[in-house]
């Protein structure tokens, strides 16, 4: 894959510069840890929009190819009125990634899937899980998203801008599009919630997944 020309930020370049200069007059701990921490800085923030280069790649290459991996389903569904649980997951952040969504009908689990998505962040994690959730619905549903994500809650509801992540908001758009009505709600991750801990454990085992491919496209 060739990647873009992702260029590091001019006061993070200074920071370096400055504190490699400093190490070199006086080598101590003090200047060590400038040195480090500025390198760490500019690492973080190249992965950072490294990360979201990979995810907008795997968003553009999913128009055409399928996007759920069923893990069950079973019941009859009896309205088109739905309760979608997502989550997603991240191996350190950026790094790589899943998710998992639980759709219930009438109180009752009636189908779950996850995907891994690759490198990415778990803001984009979390955007993509509600998306994949709302795309494994039939059309012209009323759909109410339950996830642990203020991020994705509050922009949804309008309380936040979209100010990143914008190819990924605009998959979420599409889904949302896709039905009658979808209402956006929070919910405490890993405070007992059985549906939500499924969503979290179906999303974890999707980012396993990512980690998995990583490693066997580097042997």
């Amino acid at each position: 894959m060739r990647f873009p020309n992702i260029k590091a930020s001019t006061t993070l370049s200074n920071d370096i510069v400055h504190a490699a200069l400093a190490w070199h007059r006086t080598p101590n701990g003090t200047t060590k840890r400038a040195l480090r921490a500025a390198v760490d800085a500019l690492v973080s923030e190249r992965s950072h929009k490294v990360a979201v280069y990979l995810a907008n790649e795997q968003c553009a290459l999913e128009t055409s190819t399928p996007i759920v991996r069923s893990v069950g389903f079973s019941g009859e569904i009896s309205t088109k009125c739905f309760a979608v649980y997502s989550d997603g997951s991240t191996i350190r952040n950026p790094g790589p990634s899943g998710c998992g969504w639980v759709v219930m009908n009438e109180g009752e689990v009636v189908h779950e899937g996850f995907k891994a998505i690759g490198y990415a962040t778990n803001q984009i994690a979390e955007i993509r899980a509600a998306a994949y959730g709302l795309n494994d619905l039939p059309e012209g549903a009323t759909v109410e998203v339950f996830t642990d994500s203020l991020y994705v809650v509050k922009t949804m509801r309008g309380q936040y801008r979209k100010k990143t992540n914008l190819e990924h908001w605009q998959c979420l758009a599409d889904a949302v599009g896709r039905h009658a009505s979808v209402t956006f709600h929070h919910v405490r991750g890993h405070a007992g919630h059985q549906v939500n801990e499924r969503a979290d454990r179906l999303a974890r085992k999707a980012s396993s997944e990512a980690e998995q491919d990583a490693r066997d496209a580097m042997s």
